[in-house]
Protein backbone atom coordinates (compact mmCIF):
# COMPACT_ATOMS: atom_id res chain seq x y z
CA UNK A 1 0.00 0.00 0.00
CA UNK A 2 1.84 3.32 -0.82
CA UNK A 3 1.79 6.55 1.53
CA UNK A 4 -0.79 9.08 1.40
CA UNK A 5 -0.43 13.20 2.52
CA UNK A 6 1.96 15.42 1.49
CA UNK A 7 5.04 13.09 1.46
CA UNK A 8 3.81 10.72 -0.89
CA UNK A 9 5.64 11.20 -4.51
CA UNK A 10 2.84 10.44 -6.80
CA UNK A 11 4.46 11.21 -9.78
CA UNK A 12 7.53 8.92 -9.28
CA UNK A 13 5.25 6.56 -8.58
CA UNK A 14 3.49 6.61 -11.80
CA UNK A 15 7.01 6.90 -14.16
CA UNK A 16 7.47 3.75 -12.09
CA UNK A 17 4.64 2.15 -13.38
CA UNK A 18 2.98 2.15 -9.84
CA UNK A 19 -0.74 2.74 -10.73
CA UNK A 20 -3.25 2.07 -8.05
CA UNK A 21 -7.21 1.94 -8.29
CA UNK A 22 -7.96 4.83 -6.22
CA UNK A 23 -6.76 8.33 -5.65
CA UNK A 24 -8.39 11.25 -3.57
CA UNK A 25 -5.98 14.50 -4.74
CA UNK A 26 -6.51 17.60 -2.60
CA UNK A 27 -4.84 20.63 -1.11
CA UNK A 28 -4.00 24.29 -2.35
CA UNK A 29 -1.61 23.77 -4.40
CA UNK A 30 -3.56 23.13 -7.81
CA UNK A 31 -0.53 23.46 -10.18
CA UNK A 32 1.16 20.81 -8.75
CA UNK A 33 -2.14 18.92 -8.56
CA UNK A 34 -3.55 19.73 -11.77
CA UNK A 35 0.20 18.02 -13.31
CA UNK A 36 -0.72 14.78 -11.17
CA UNK A 37 -3.98 14.68 -13.27
CA UNK A 38 -2.11 15.03 -16.18
CA UNK A 39 0.60 12.31 -15.55
CA UNK A 40 -2.12 9.71 -14.72
CA UNK A 41 -4.18 10.65 -17.71
CA UNK A 42 -0.94 9.92 -19.40
CA UNK A 43 -0.27 6.58 -17.39
CA UNK A 44 -3.43 5.21 -17.43
CA UNK A 45 -5.21 6.29 -21.19
CA UNK A 46 -4.07 4.46 -24.15
CA UNK A 47 -3.68 7.15 -26.96
CA UNK A 48 -6.01 5.17 -28.99
CA UNK A 49 -8.75 4.43 -27.16
CA UNK A 50 -8.53 7.31 -24.62
CA UNK A 51 -11.74 9.09 -25.69
CA UNK A 52 -13.62 5.96 -24.92
CA UNK A 53 -12.35 4.92 -21.62
CA UNK A 54 -12.42 8.58 -19.78
CA UNK A 55 -15.17 9.57 -18.09
CA UNK A 56 -15.31 13.12 -16.55
CA UNK A 57 -18.23 13.51 -13.47
CA UNK A 58 -18.94 16.74 -11.24
CA UNK A 59 -19.90 15.26 -7.43
CA UNK A 60 -22.04 18.20 -7.11
CA UNK A 61 -24.62 17.15 -9.50
CA UNK A 62 -23.63 13.35 -10.45
CA UNK A 63 -25.01 10.88 -7.74
CA UNK A 64 -23.27 8.09 -6.25
CA UNK A 65 -24.53 5.68 -8.63
CA UNK A 66 -23.55 7.50 -11.22
CA UNK A 67 -20.21 7.48 -10.04
CA UNK A 68 -20.29 3.68 -9.08
CA UNK A 69 -21.60 3.11 -13.38
CA UNK A 70 -18.88 4.91 -14.87
CA UNK A 71 -16.31 3.17 -12.40
CA UNK A 72 -17.47 -0.37 -13.07
CA UNK A 73 -17.64 0.00 -16.76
CA UNK A 74 -15.30 -1.67 -18.43
CA UNK A 75 -12.65 -0.50 -20.53
CA UNK A 76 -13.02 -0.63 -24.58
CA UNK A 77 -10.15 -1.56 -26.25
CA UNK A 78 -7.46 -1.20 -23.52
CA UNK A 79 -6.55 -2.54 -20.10
CA UNK A 80 -7.69 0.20 -18.34
CA UNK A 81 -10.36 3.35 -17.96
CA UNK A 82 -9.78 6.56 -16.22
CA UNK A 83 -12.84 7.70 -14.04
CA UNK A 84 -12.45 11.69 -12.63
CA UNK A 85 -14.74 12.93 -10.27
CA UNK A 86 -14.37 16.72 -9.94
CA UNK A 87 -16.04 18.24 -6.34
CA UNK A 88 -15.90 14.86 -3.75
CA UNK A 89 -15.58 16.90 -1.17
CA UNK A 90 -19.11 19.12 -1.65
CA UNK A 91 -20.82 15.45 -2.06
CA UNK A 92 -23.44 15.19 0.65
CA UNK A 93 -22.17 12.58 3.10
CA UNK A 94 -25.04 10.15 2.90
CA UNK A 95 -23.87 9.92 -0.85
CA UNK A 96 -21.09 9.51 -0.25
CA UNK A 97 -21.20 6.49 2.29
CA UNK A 98 -22.80 4.61 -0.90
CA UNK A 99 -19.59 4.72 -2.24
CA UNK A 100 -18.04 2.88 0.64
CA UNK A 101 -18.01 -0.39 -0.35
CA UNK A 102 -16.14 0.20 -3.64
CA UNK A 103 -13.30 1.48 -1.98
CA UNK A 104 -13.16 -1.93 -0.04
CA UNK A 105 -13.25 -3.88 -3.58
CA UNK A 106 -12.40 -1.03 -6.52
CA UNK A 107 -12.78 -2.27 -9.98
CA UNK A 108 -9.53 -3.53 -11.13
CA UNK A 109 -9.76 -2.29 -14.32
CA UNK A 110 -10.71 1.27 -13.45
CA UNK A 111 -8.67 3.94 -11.69
CA UNK A 112 -10.92 6.33 -9.79
CA UNK A 113 -9.56 9.86 -9.28
CA UNK A 114 -11.61 11.85 -6.50
CA UNK A 115 -10.35 15.88 -6.67
CA UNK A 116 -11.38 18.01 -3.74
CA UNK A 117 -10.93 21.32 -2.67
CA UNK A 118 -7.72 22.30 -0.45
CA UNK A 119 -8.85 19.87 2.36
CA UNK A 120 -11.13 16.76 2.60
CA UNK A 121 -13.17 16.11 5.99
CA UNK A 122 -11.34 13.14 7.86
CA UNK A 123 -13.73 12.78 10.00
CA UNK A 124 -16.21 11.54 7.55
CA UNK A 125 -16.29 7.56 6.89
CA UNK A 126 -15.65 7.87 3.34
CA UNK A 127 -12.11 10.05 3.32
CA UNK A 128 -11.01 7.44 6.55
CA UNK A 129 -11.52 4.85 4.53
CA UNK A 130 -9.34 6.93 1.55
CA UNK A 131 -6.91 6.98 3.94
CA UNK A 132 -6.86 3.87 4.99
CA UNK A 133 -6.32 2.63 1.68
CA UNK A 134 -3.68 5.21 1.27
CA UNK A 135 -5.55 6.74 -1.14
CA UNK A 136 -5.40 10.46 0.04
CA UNK A 137 -2.82 12.75 -1.96
CA UNK A 138 -2.25 16.09 -0.85
CA UNK A 139 -1.07 18.74 -2.62
CA UNK A 140 0.24 22.17 -0.19
CA UNK A 141 2.34 24.98 -1.00
CA UNK A 142 5.60 24.35 -0.69
CA UNK A 143 7.94 25.57 2.11
CA UNK A 144 10.24 28.03 1.36
CA UNK A 145 13.41 26.11 1.39
CA UNK A 146 11.36 23.64 -1.30
CA UNK A 147 11.01 26.29 -3.49
CA UNK A 148 14.15 26.38 -4.84
CA UNK A 149 14.63 23.10 -5.30
CA UNK A 150 11.71 23.19 -7.51
CA UNK A 151 13.04 26.09 -9.69
CA UNK A 152 16.39 23.87 -10.15
CA UNK A 153 14.38 20.71 -11.35
CA UNK A 154 11.85 23.12 -13.56
CA UNK A 155 14.95 24.76 -15.33
CA UNK A 156 16.62 21.53 -16.17
CA UNK A 157 13.23 19.86 -17.01
CA UNK A 158 12.91 23.02 -19.92
CA UNK A 159 17.08 22.04 -21.00
CA UNK A 160 18.41 25.16 -19.03
CA UNK A 161 19.83 25.11 -15.28
CA UNK A 162 19.79 28.15 -13.12
CA UNK A 163 22.68 29.99 -10.24
CA UNK A 164 21.40 29.39 -6.83
CA UNK A 165 20.93 33.50 -6.24
CA UNK A 166 19.02 33.25 -9.34
CA UNK A 167 16.94 30.81 -8.32
CA UNK A 168 16.44 32.78 -4.47
CA UNK A 169 15.73 35.73 -6.34
CA UNK A 170 13.24 34.34 -8.66
CA UNK A 171 10.98 32.39 -5.82
CA UNK A 172 11.36 36.09 -3.90
CA UNK A 173 9.51 37.83 -6.86
CA UNK A 174 7.57 35.12 -7.91
CA UNK A 175 6.74 34.00 -4.34
CA UNK A 176 4.97 30.01 -3.92
CA UNK A 177 2.79 30.18 -6.88
CA UNK A 178 4.10 27.38 -8.46
CA UNK A 179 2.18 27.71 -11.95
CA UNK A 180 3.92 31.33 -12.13
CA UNK A 181 7.15 30.38 -10.94
CA UNK A 182 7.13 27.21 -13.95
CA UNK A 183 5.86 29.90 -16.71
CA UNK A 184 8.79 32.58 -15.75
CA UNK A 185 11.42 29.55 -15.81
CA UNK A 186 9.88 28.94 -19.41
CA UNK A 187 10.68 32.57 -20.17
CA UNK A 188 13.77 32.58 -18.98
CA UNK A 189 14.93 29.21 -20.51
CA UNK A 190 14.24 30.77 -24.05
CA UNK A 191 15.71 33.88 -23.33
CA UNK A 192 19.10 32.83 -22.08
CA UNK A 193 18.58 29.96 -24.91
CA UNK A 194 18.53 26.06 -24.38
CA UNK A 195 21.30 24.87 -22.13
CA UNK A 196 22.25 28.08 -21.43
CA UNK A 197 22.60 29.20 -17.22
CA UNK A 198 20.22 31.60 -15.96
CA UNK A 199 21.57 34.60 -14.03
CA UNK A 200 20.28 36.80 -11.27
CA UNK A 201 20.89 39.97 -13.89
CA UNK A 202 18.57 37.48 -16.34
CA UNK A 203 16.35 37.19 -13.47
CA UNK A 204 15.88 41.00 -12.91
CA UNK A 205 15.65 41.56 -16.29
CA UNK A 206 13.43 39.29 -18.21
CA UNK A 207 10.84 38.10 -15.16
CA UNK A 208 10.74 42.06 -13.59
CA UNK A 209 10.41 43.79 -17.20
CA UNK A 210 6.70 43.83 -17.14
CA UNK A 211 6.97 45.96 -13.91
CA UNK A 212 10.27 46.75 -14.35
CA UNK A 213 9.58 50.51 -14.74
CA UNK A 214 7.59 50.64 -11.37
CA UNK A 215 10.43 48.89 -9.40
CA UNK A 216 13.17 51.27 -10.78
CA UNK A 217 11.40 54.15 -9.77
CA UNK A 218 10.34 52.64 -6.09
CA UNK A 219 13.78 51.99 -5.70
CA UNK A 220 15.07 55.20 -6.69
CA UNK A 221 12.81 57.04 -5.06
CA UNK A 222 13.42 55.11 -1.56
CA UNK A 223 17.69 55.42 -2.63
CA UNK A 224 17.11 59.16 -3.22
CA UNK A 225 14.94 59.58 0.13
CA UNK A 226 11.57 60.37 -1.71
CA UNK A 227 9.81 58.71 1.24
CA UNK A 228 6.25 60.53 0.20
CA UNK A 229 6.62 58.99 -3.94
CA UNK A 230 7.90 56.04 -2.08
CA UNK A 231 5.26 55.26 -0.46
CA UNK A 232 2.59 56.19 -2.84
CA UNK A 233 4.57 54.29 -5.48
CA UNK A 234 4.74 50.96 -3.07
CA UNK A 235 1.08 51.67 -2.33
CA UNK A 236 0.45 50.98 -6.28
CA UNK A 237 2.18 48.58 -6.69
CA UNK A 238 0.30 46.32 -3.59
CA UNK A 239 -2.92 47.01 -5.19
CA UNK A 240 -1.40 45.51 -7.90
CA UNK A 241 -1.00 42.46 -6.36
CA UNK A 242 2.82 42.47 -6.92
CA UNK A 243 4.55 39.89 -4.45
CA UNK A 244 5.26 41.16 -1.02
CA UNK A 245 8.48 39.25 -0.63
CA UNK A 246 9.47 40.25 -4.56
CA UNK A 247 9.13 43.44 -3.85
CA UNK A 248 11.69 43.03 -0.98
CA UNK A 249 14.02 41.00 -2.59
CA UNK A 250 14.42 43.73 -5.08
CA UNK A 251 14.54 46.82 -2.61
CA UNK A 252 17.53 44.35 -1.37
CA UNK A 253 19.02 43.91 -4.50
CA UNK A 254 19.28 47.59 -5.14
CA UNK A 255 21.02 48.22 -1.71
CA UNK A 256 23.49 45.89 -2.50
CA UNK A 257 24.37 47.62 -5.63
CA UNK A 258 24.11 51.13 -3.74
CA UNK A 259 26.48 49.65 -1.31
CA UNK A 260 28.70 48.05 -4.06
CA UNK A 261 28.63 51.37 -6.11
CA UNK A 262 29.91 53.33 -2.70
CA UNK A 263 32.97 51.18 -2.35
CA UNK A 264 33.94 51.57 -6.17
CA UNK A 265 33.04 55.35 -5.91
CA UNK A 266 35.47 55.36 -3.00
CA UNK A 267 38.25 53.24 -4.75
CA UNK A 268 38.06 55.72 -7.98
CA UNK A 269 36.58 53.10 -10.35
CA UNK A 270 35.36 54.51 -13.72
CA UNK A 271 32.13 54.73 -14.73
CA UNK A 272 32.56 51.76 -17.43
CA UNK A 273 33.96 49.52 -14.90
CA UNK A 274 31.21 50.31 -12.09
CA UNK A 275 28.57 50.00 -14.74
CA UNK A 276 30.27 46.88 -15.82
CA UNK A 277 30.60 45.43 -11.89
CA UNK A 278 26.85 46.04 -11.34
CA UNK A 279 25.56 44.79 -14.59
CA UNK A 280 23.83 47.86 -15.38
CA UNK A 281 23.75 50.26 -18.21
CA UNK A 282 26.50 52.89 -17.21
CA UNK A 283 23.33 55.74 -17.95
CA UNK A 284 22.37 54.58 -14.88
CA UNK A 285 25.92 55.18 -12.66
CA UNK A 286 25.54 58.86 -12.38
CA UNK A 287 22.16 58.24 -10.18
CA UNK A 288 23.39 55.19 -8.39
CA UNK A 289 26.85 56.85 -6.90
CA UNK A 290 24.19 59.77 -5.94
CA UNK A 291 22.40 57.65 -4.06
CA UNK A 292 25.14 55.90 -2.22
CA UNK A 293 26.89 58.95 -1.44
CA UNK A 294 23.86 59.22 0.72
CA UNK A 295 24.35 56.33 2.84
CA UNK A 296 27.38 56.36 5.18
CA UNK A 297 29.14 52.78 6.11
CA UNK A 298 26.65 52.75 9.44
CA UNK A 299 23.62 53.82 7.52
CA UNK A 300 24.29 50.98 4.72
CA UNK A 301 24.51 48.37 7.87
CA UNK A 302 20.81 49.49 9.33
CA UNK A 303 19.42 49.42 6.06
CA UNK A 304 20.45 45.70 5.38
CA UNK A 305 19.53 45.41 8.99
CA UNK A 306 16.14 46.99 8.57
CA UNK A 307 15.98 44.64 5.22
CA UNK A 308 16.33 41.61 7.12
CA UNK A 309 13.72 42.42 9.90
CA UNK A 310 11.42 42.88 7.08
CA UNK A 311 12.07 39.58 5.57
CA UNK A 312 11.78 38.18 8.57
CA UNK A 313 8.49 39.56 9.49
CA UNK A 314 7.09 38.98 6.19
CA UNK A 315 7.57 35.23 6.39
CA UNK A 316 6.37 34.98 10.30
CA UNK A 317 4.45 37.90 11.60
CA UNK A 318 0.99 38.17 11.31
CA UNK A 319 0.85 42.36 10.66
CA UNK A 320 -0.12 42.99 7.47
CA UNK A 321 2.16 42.70 4.44
CA UNK A 322 1.39 46.35 3.63
CA UNK A 323 2.26 47.55 7.15
CA UNK A 324 5.52 46.02 7.37
CA UNK A 325 6.68 47.17 3.66
CA UNK A 326 5.32 50.71 4.24
CA UNK A 327 7.39 50.39 7.61
CA UNK A 328 10.54 49.22 5.70
CA UNK A 329 10.16 52.03 2.99
CA UNK A 330 9.43 55.02 5.81
CA UNK A 331 12.64 53.69 7.54
CA UNK A 332 15.09 53.50 4.39
CA UNK A 333 13.71 57.12 2.80
CA UNK A 334 13.45 59.23 6.46
CA UNK A 335 13.23 62.25 3.83
CA UNK A 336 10.41 64.11 2.47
Amino acid sequence: MPASGPARDLLGELERGQIEPLYCLYGRERFLLGRALEALRAAVLEPQARDFNHDVLDARTSSASAILVAARTLPMMARRRLVTVRGIDEMRAEALEELLPYLAQPAPETVLVLVAGDKVDARLKFFAALKKRGALCAFDPPRDRELYGFVRAEAHARGGSIEEPAARLLAEIVGPDLGALAQALEKLVLYVGSGGRISEDDVATCVAETRARSIFDLCRAVGHGEKARALRLLRRMLEDRESPLGLLAMLTRHFRQVALARELGERRASKADIASTLGINPYFVDGLLAQARRFSPPALARAFDQLYQADRALKSSKLDDGIILEQLVSALAPGG
